[in-house]
């Protein structure tokens, strides 16, 4: 909205978006948008349900050119989006037709991708199935990177991506649409409280995905059973994935230097063996691995105690707490007990006396 607001080549006429929200004391929960909006004296239009005959009727009186929807969560009819001339076009923030949903940055974190992009789509009443008009190269995902710093970055590109778009529909220039190979997609869902229970069955490097999913929201937890048989909630905080031995994980770092900052370009639906080719061409020694593959790890053939369950505590010592994973063991530096705030382990292990042999569910 601040690209396109900056450009001074488009007019927003108004920003359409859910009623005003409040938080537990009553105070207004400004959005983003909505706050520049009002900073900017740009019409605000707040609609509990965008289907209303109410809401049809103010679209035909606007009448726009083309509706721009990113991070909205109403499903837009196709008597909607016929209210404006070319339809709407929706920011999603992944290489389509992979994780379409509420929630693609997240869900490819969670499942150790190690290169997600953005797309722009024409809207369909299907969800994130309209025809791909515009598609960044695969972007390198960092493997300490977590959602919310993911999506920082993508927005950069997003920004950059939607105004090229916008100006060449502007002047009436061909605009590729390429339809999205369908039997391909995979479903980003909205994140559920639920989602962030952490499985100790799972290995490591998975477990430590997972946190870097959902730092905000709903973020990494667990439940500690104390001594008096009374369970308390721990949200995980900063961790490490290590293996059996105590060492750190060892995985490829696509987002070294010897990759350029990737140019935006017309769709592409095949961009990854593009970028293949593009690596090969500089006779580098390293391989891109499938873009579904997990990191490289150490493996050491290290017979582990029979004690070691997933979720057993291993050790509680001074600034040391690391629990037992299906595979490897993941170090834990910040830790908050519910109702408390996040403190460092040494903070937490001096006020709630969890030790090792303690099981995590």
């Amino acid at each position: 909205m601040q690209a396109i607001y900056d450009s001074g080549e488009f007019d927003i006429q108004c920003l359409v978006t859910n009623p005003l929200r409040y938080d537990k004391l009553n105070r207004p929960i400004i959005t983003p948008a909505r706050r520049f909006a009002e900073q900017h004296h740009i019409a605000i239009s707040e609609k509990e349900d965008v289907h209303s005959l109410e809401f049809f009727d103010f679209l035909y009186l606007m009448r726009p050119d083309i509706l721009f929807v990113c991070d909205f969560g109403q499903i837009l009819s196709k008597r909607v989006l016929s209210g404006s001339l070319l339809g709407g076009i929706n920011l999603h923030g992944s290489l389509l037709p992979k994780y379409r949903g509420a929630a693609p940055v997240h869900w490819a974190i969670m499942n150790g991708e190690q290169f997600t992009g953005i797309s722009i789509i024409h809207m369909t009443p299907q969800i994130d199935a309209g025809p791909v008009i515009a598609q960044s190269p695969p972007i390198p995902i960092h493997p300490f990177e977590t959602a919310e710093e993911l999506e920082e970055r993508l927005a950069h590109f997003g920004a950059e991506l939607v105004l090229e778009t916008l100006r060449k529909m502007a002047k009436n220039e061909p605009v590729r649409i390429i339809e999205q190979f369908h039997k391909l997609a995979s479903k980003a869902p909205r994140l559920k409280k639920e989602d962030g229970l952490v499985d100790w069955s799972n290995s490591s490097r998975v477990i430590f995905d997972h946190y870097r999913a959902m730092p905000v929201w709903p973020k990494s937890y667990t439940d500690w059973t104390r001594e008096d048989g009374t369970k308390l909630r721990l949200i995980l905080g900063q961790m490490l994935p290590l293996d059996d031995s105590f060492r750190e994980l060892s995985y490829e770092n696509y987002t070294d230097p010897i990759f350029v900052r990737p140019v935006l370009i017309d769709a592409k639906m095949d961009n990854l063996a593009a970028f293949r080719a593009s690596r090969k061409n500089k006779d580098t020694s390293q391989n891109i691995s499938n873009i579904s593959e997990r990191p490289h790890t150490q493996h050491h053939n290290l017979k582990r105690p029979g004690w070691w369950k997933p979720g057993t505590v291993i050790r509680a010592h001074s600034q040391d707490l690391i629990v037992a994973a299906g595979e490897g063991t993941v170090q834990i530096f910040k830790i908050q007990p519910a109702g408390k705030k996040m403190m460092d382990v040494r903070d937490f292990l001096l006020g709630y006396p969890i030790k090792s042999g303690d099981q995590l569910e």
